[in-house]
């Protein structure tokens, strides 16, 4: 009889938005990836780590396609600021109060919780994009060393920006290169992409340097585009034209380009993206937020535009960001055949690993083997029909049962197994505290 490392069986597989369905089905794993799935119980197959999940769903781990760890310190932070848009949010909040306070302790601590809440929920794999101009070089790696031992899958990148001055910008890239050369090399759970804020905090120079890179290290790219109205209205006033043709200009666009937010993207610029095979980010938590808008995602997806799910640091519970983004659409459109809940649970799994480059989001044999267990708590029936629209509409990631990332068991009972939760969550008060500290001060003066 073979032996796998794991067999999780007995509950509902969801092998992908469009099926199979298994009901009851089992998912076998060995070194890391998926070696078989199908229905009942696995013939002539057993394991070391058997896992029963009787009265349950067994879904590939979700996925974050735009997150912002560092964010958690953030919350409830005591700023006295008015904010009337997108731009004050940034210019006399979040980069003031926020991003350029942070050190490389603040953020190890903010992370490390960060990735607690994020297992916890069901998430397996992020794509984290850190704001912190005065915490490189170096950085990077101590997040990645924390997504490491903790277990969750991660693409990192820092946002290279010139707001503070043309060094730094180039100090940001180069720690997206080095990091790239270290960690893309190994085969392990984190690597790492290029990425760069926006046309009104980078220059021309700095948007090539970053294509150039990209295309020498294959790593792909990351931005931040048209979150609200300022990127596009000072675009216009200094190039004469919307964001997505200067980008175009500059030979940026790509396939291996993820382009986060879009909310404020014209269908003129949707077509560019398109043309270029451009992947998006939506986030709908975070967009409301900062009453950036909705973004046009059904017209996105006419276009052929693979569109992924992320959290923006915000509300990172990805089943609280399947729910939205399935009604807010609806209701924007007037229109409740919009967003059906197959094409929302995509974009929160196969479509986010696709745009990252890894081999997830879907629960086939070859593949990572990234596998959230969610307990049936529905208090209607659950079918093979109706799984998917259950899971999208009403289940929470208060649910999740187990976790499992390259096929080691990181969330067992809703318990996190990698982390010290209490301790994390100690830390991460003290990092507020400290952060916070500084903002009080600065109100004194």
């Amino acid at each position: 009889m073979a032996e796998a490392d794991v067999i999780i069986s007995g509950g509902l597989v969801v092998v992908s938005a469009e099926g199979p369905f298994y009901s009851p089905g089992y998912v076998a794993v060995e070194s890391g990836e998926i070696t078989e799935v199908g229905p009942g119980k696995p013939k002539g197959l057993t394991a070391q780590n058997k896992i029963e999940a009787q009265d349950s769903v067994i879904i590939p781990g979700l996925v974050s396609a735009h997150d912002h760890m560092y964010g958690v310190l953030a919350h409830g932070i005591p700023v006295k600021a008015k904010l009337s848009g997108f731009w004050d949010f940034l210019d006399r909040f979040w980069w003031p109060y926020v991003e350029n306070r942070l050190d490389k302790s603040l953020v190890e601590a903010a992370v490390r919780y960060a990735v607690v809440e994020r297992l916890k929920t069901g998430t397996t794999l992020t794509a984290d994009i850190l704001e912190a101009p005065n915490a490189i070089p170096g950085v990077l790696d101590v997040e990645a060393d924390v997504l490491e031992s903790a277990g969750l899958r991660g693409v990192l990148s820092f946002e290279a920006t010139e707001r503070i001055g043309p060094e730094n910008g180039l100090l940001g890239l180069s720690e997206n290169s080095d990091f790239i050369k270290r960690r893309n090399k190994r085969n392990g759970l984190v690597k790492g992409m290029h990425c760069i804020h926006t046309t009104f905090t980078c220059s021309p120079e700095v948007i090539k340097k970053c294509r150039a890179e990209a295309d020498e290290s294959k790593a792909g790219i990351h931005i931040h585009f048209e979150e609200g109205s300022y990127e596009s209205e000072q675009s216009i006033r200094r190039y004469g034209k919307l964001p997505a043709f200067v980008y175009e200009e500059l030979g940026f666009w790509g396939p291996d380009v993820i382009a986060s937010q879009c909310v404020k993207t014209t269908l003129e610029e949707l077509d560019v993206l398109a043309r270029h095979g451009v992947r998006v980010s939506h986030q709908p938590l975070s967009n409301g937020e900062v009453g950036g808008g909705i973004a046009p995602v059904p017209e996105m997806l006419e276009r052929g535009i693979t569109v992924c799910l992320g959290t923006d640091g915000f509300v990172v519970d990805m089943f609280e960001v399947m729910r939205n983004t399935w009604l807010i659409h609806k209701a924007a459109k007037e229109n409740a055949s919009v967003m059906p809940a197959e094409t929302v649970f995509r974009m929160a799994t196969e479509n986010g690993a696709r745009a990252l480059g890894v081999n997830a989001g879907k629960l086939v044999k070859g593949y990572k083997a990234d596998i959230t267990v969610v307990k049936n708590k529905f208090p209607t029936p659950l079918t093979v029909d109706n799984v998917v629209s259950q899971l999208v509409v009403y289940c929470s990631g208060t649910w999740v049962d187990t976790v499992v990332v390259e096929g080691k068991v990181v969330v067992e009972n809703g318990k996190i197994l990698t982390v010290n939760e209490q301790e994390a969550k100690k830390d991460c008060f003290k990092a507020a505290e400290k952060l916070w500290a500084g903002v009080a001060d600065e109100g004194r003066n």
